[in-house]
């Protein structure tokens, strides 16, 4: 799976849990919180992508930092998919 795959998932996932967003709403960088995002969201959102791309967060790794936009998150979980 390549990078841009990655982050095409993580846009749909996203565009699932966040109602009234489009997926150009959705660039690289956009603060996915101040389109919507809130903590009960997020949750969901961490649920989903653990089990969209088969991988387990650990406590530490579910952070502001790490779920800030669409960059940090395809990081995130291309850093989880290599191990």
């Amino acid at each position: 799976m390549t990078a841009s795959n990655t982050k095409q998932q993580i846009i749909s996932v996203i565009l699932e849990i966040i109602p009234d967003i489009t997926s150009e709403d959705l660039q690289d960088h956009v603060d996915i919180f101040n389109l919507g995002l809130d903590s009960i969201n997020a949750m969901t959102l961490v649920a989903n992508l653990q089990d969209v791309f088969d991988i387990q967060l650990e406590p530490n790794e579910i952070s502001f930092e790490n779920f800030q936009n669409i960059v940090t998150i395809a990081a995130m979980v291309e850093q989880k998919k290599s191990f």
